[in-house]
């Protein structure tokens, strides 16, 4: 376990050119992520305002505010892998050697393609089903729900597309 005391001395990520034209996607996923967390917070001040000041609550903006957070997230992923910062166990992996290391960061990008894939097929049909129908939100929005399904079917090609340049660099570049 590391000291308050010690430095971090492990190196950057490497990065190949096709992940620094990924990074492009990706960041301008998380640069909308971004500004949606600020339409969050203006709906929720809002509907304080709203609510507490003038003893009028608005009936909508849960229902916004779910949809809206769903779209962070799906947006927001594919940077957060390409950075390295998702949630990991690594209390096998750090004591094992960079060959081990190497595979088990292979097998964990595979595993987030299935994943994303299981995920993006399962929104694709979505999607469709409810624009061919026209499927609305039954809350107080009445938004068609292919709107906000749409989101997550975005965020996973962009997952997916994170998690592909991520093994490419990782096949391609060697860490010095």
């Amino acid at each position: 376990m590391k000291q308050d005391h010690e430095i971090d001395t492990s190196e950057a990520l490497p990065v190949s050119g096709v992940e620094r034209a990924v990074r492009l996607v990706t960041l301008s996923g998380a640069g909308i992520a971004a500004l949606l967390v600020l339409v969050v917070f203006g709906v929720v001040s809002y509907s304080v305002f709203m609510r507490y000041i003038l003893g009028t609550p608005i009936t909508f903006s849960d229902e916004l505010n779910g949809f809206i957070v769903v779209a962070m997230v799906a947006l927001g992923a594919g940077e957060v892998l390409l950075r390295g910062e998702h949630f990991g166990v690594d209390l096998l992996t750090e004591r094992a050697g960079p060959r081990t290391q190497w595979l088990v960061e292979i097998w964990g990008m595979i595993g987030v393609i299935l994943v994303a894939a299981a995920i993006l097929y399962s929104a694709v049909i979505m999607v469709q089903f409810s624009y061919d129908f026209g499927i609305y939100s039954d809350g107080y929005l009445s938004v068609q729900m292919w709107i906000p399904q749409g989101f997550l079917l975005i965020g996973m090609i962009i997952l997916i597309l994170a998690a592909l340049a991520r093994i490419f660099t990782l096949l391609t570049v060697r860490r010095l």
